[in-house]
């Protein structure tokens, strides 16, 4: 690698962005959606909302695989199987999340003909949103979890090379087996233990600005390919 730093860089600008996206759509776009009569009947009011929200979350996911191809051509030959392994994740994350805002703009469409129902086919429609706001929570869970793993991978990668101070790089690992544990009951049945989640967010944003701000270390990535034109 010529310039570690800069990768570094790179990788901390690029989850920077879908930290921030992540944090509009979850918290100024989405309640919107979830609050007062629920999905059903705001999905059909919100279309555009919907149709930016989808756009956020694959741009955000899109933007994860690119960087974790970063990571693991840079990675790879000091840590195949850990690099592979947290490649495969974001690129499942990436497909699990496709279906999840799939889902997401059905709800708009039974939305719109909901509305337009008379009172005995409104029945009909709350079976299927029972159904699909179901099928909904399940593949959000399962993204979730797969998220948690893949930042689990990460945080693994770079203490184990030391790109980051190892305060930082132990309190993600841990911080990351938290959230795991949070999400988990929601996967058995049981409800996600909110509190935990707060830790990761917490950490993560000090990874990403110590990132941005320091980059990786020099001499770093020594076993590593490198970027090119495109990182210098």
């Amino acid at each position: 690698m010529e310039n570690p730093g800069n990768l570094g860089r790179w990788l901390g600008a690029g989850l920077l962005a879908t930290f921030v996206m992540g944090i509009y759509s979850n918290f100024a776009l989405q309640p919107q959606l979830f609050g007062g009569e629920g999905l059903l009947v705001n999905a059909a009011a919100h279309p555009r909302q919907i149709g930016l929200i989808t756009v956020l979350g694959m741009a955000t996911s899109l933007i994860s695989v690119w960087l974790a191809a970063l990571l693991l051509r840079s990675l790879g030959r000091a840590r195949p199987l850990l690099a592979t392994a947290y490649f495969a994740l974001v690129v499942a994350g990436l497909a699990v999340s496709a279906v999840e805002y799939a889902t997401l703009i059905a709800f708009r469409t039974l939305g719109e003909h909901y509305q337009t129902a008379g009172p005995e086919p409104a029945s009909l429609y709350l079976a299927l949103k029972k159904l699909l706001g179901g099928l909904r929570n399940g593949i959000h869970f399962l993204d979730v979890s797969l998220g948690g793993l893949s930042m689990l991978l990460f945080f693994c990668l770079l203490r184990l090379e030391r790109l980051l101070p190892a305060a930082l790089g132990w309190a993600g690992i841990v911080a990351t087996g938290t959230q795991i544990l949070a999400v988990a009951p929601a996967l058995f049945g049981g409800s996600v233990i909110y509190p935990l989640l707060a830790p990761l967010a917490l950490v993560y944003l000090a990874a990403i600005l110590w990132l941005v701000w320091r980059g990786f270390p020099a001499g770093a990535l020594r076993d590593g390919a490198a970027l090119g034109a495109a990182t210098r």
